[in-house]
């Protein structure tokens, strides 16, 4: 039969039933209660199965409840890691957590024993520091208003100490693995900022160098390198005129003090002198005319700095103790009496002692040629002994009035193959120029610094014509 045959005639609606709940039939509830059961298995085995993992009852005792991992021992071939070379840590630098920087401002009063002693470190300890080497004997002087910095181990022993003694330089200390101690001097350079300044003497060279704003102790290296060529005791006059250029010596933009002296001149009675420092290839240095003379000659013009002249060389004169007509051979230089009184060249004492009229004395001899007495000291320098040799410039003794003398003042002789010779005219010998060989380098070292010396001083003249 095919669909055609079917009765397709519409059908009443039957009325809506009315909804019924069905009830709960027991299969179901049958299954309900085994997944529960099931459950309940399930989490008890997990249970069991955790209680028998290792480390299970650890507890986190980290504040922060970091995670913990479990790690499984894994049984792996052999493989020989290669050898890696280990360089034991500075115990200076190594960073441990029980080690502790103790820095120590000096006081009035404070020794490097009552730092150490307060730090809690052994008498001992101050001994092998203090008596390590000469550069540690610097810990010996520390001065108020410095600091020591001290870095300590667990058991308080030093592992390292830092000084200053100035601002240039740093005294560092360290123990070694051996417990044996070490040190080394560190230097920081200043920077050099050259500067140009000159004066005109009209009272004295050092009332001009105050008016100038120049320091004494650059004044003094003034005097020093033209002392063979002057006498700043007797040589100089009013309208002398000096210009120098200088380092000046600089640290994080704050000048700490003054550098050396580049260039210098000194106009003393209408004639100009003129020197430059150098230093050679081979790293000697010295002061030297712009043709290459040394400024240095082999005897100072006067053993006593700044003096004033009382006697002078003469045939005749009249002394003042023998109330009586003698020749003077020497000249004498008043100064205070223990003025420091120096070798004026390098030579060997020949005589020490007291001789006559001359009361203390000495007598040194400079080569085969030349010889220089120095007399009515009153007292000698420590180590000055017959045979000792000296270097110009050395202090030998101190300005006395021993012997025949009427008060305090140098009794100074210069004489030539046992011939006195006035020591205020005498032809000096100069010392060795600069060598041939360095001529060339000489000329392109002093050009910068002479020029600003030229320079600077000419329009310091033209100034004061001008005024």
């Amino acid at each position: 039969m095919s669909y055609l045959d079917l009765d397709f005639k519409s059908r009443p609606t039957p009325p809506p039933q009315r909804l019924r709940r069905r009830p709960f039939k027991k299969p179901q509830l049958n299954r309900l209660i085994r997944g529960l059961t099931a459950l309940v298995t399930l989490i008890g085995a997990i249970y069991l199965i955790l209680s028998f993992l290792p480390d299970s009852s650890a507890k986190i005792e980290d504040s922060n409840l970091k995670q913990q991992r479990l790690h499984y021992s894994v049984l792996l071939p052999s493989i020989k890691e290669p050898e890696l070379e280990t360089t034991p840590l500075d115990p200076v630098t190594e960073t441990l957590s029980s080690t502790q920087w103790i820095t120590t401002q000096i006081k009035s009063g404070d020794t490097l024993a009552s730092i150490f002693s307060e730090a809690g470190l052994s008498a001992t300890t101050t001994h092998k520091v203090v008596n390590l080497n000469k550069q540690t004997k610097k810990l010996s002087k520390i001065r108020p208003g410095q600091s020591i910095s001290m870095l300590l181990d667990d058991s308080q022993q030093l592992v390292s100490l830092k000084y200053m003694p100035d601002i240039t330089q740093t005294l560092h200390i360290k123990r070694l693995e051996d417990e044996s101690l070490t040190s080394e001097l560190l230097h920081h350079p200043l920077d050099p900022i050259p500067v140009f300044k000159s004066g005109t003497i009209n009272s004295s060279l050092f009332e001009a160098a105050a008016d100038s704003e120049i320091s004494e102790n650059i004044i003094m290296e003034l005097a020093g390198i033209f002392g063979w060529d002057i006498d700043f005791a007797l040589d100089i006059r009013k309208g002398d005129q000096f210009g120098i250029v200088y380092n000046e010596l600089y640290k994080d933009g704050e000048k700490i003090r003054d550098g050396r002296i580049l260039a210098a001149e000194f106009i003393n009675q209408g004639k100009s002198y003129q020197a430059v420092y150098y230093t050679d290839p081979k790293g000697e240095s010295g002061y030297f005319s712009p043709e290459g003379k040394s400024m240095r000659k082999a005897f100072l013009r006067s053993p006593v700095k700044f003096s004033r002249i009382s006697s002078r060389f003469s045939r005749k004169r009249w002394h003042p103790v023998l109330s009586k007509w003698r020749s003077h051979k020497g000249v004498d230089y008043a100064a205070p009496r223990g003025t420091p009184i120096r070798a004026s060249g390098d030579g060997k004492i020949k005589f020490k002692g007291t001789k006559g009229g001359y009361g203390k004395t000495v007598f040194i001899q400079h080569g085969s040629k030349y010889t220089t007495v120095y007399a009515h000291m009153s007292r000698y320098a420590k180590g000055a002994r017959k045979g000792k040799s000296v270097k110009q410039g050395q202090v030998i003794g101190y300005v006395g009035s021993t012997g025949l003398a009427s008060g305090p003042h140098l009794h100074y002789e210069f004489r030539v193959n046992g011939v006195h010779r006035n020591p205020l005219t005498v032809k000096l010998p100069a010392a060795e120029p600069i060598d041939k060989a360095y001529k060339t380098h000489f000329t392109r070292e002093i050009k910068t610094y002479l020029s600003m010396l030229n320079l600077m001083s000419k329009e310091t003249i033209a100034k004061l014509d001008n005024e």
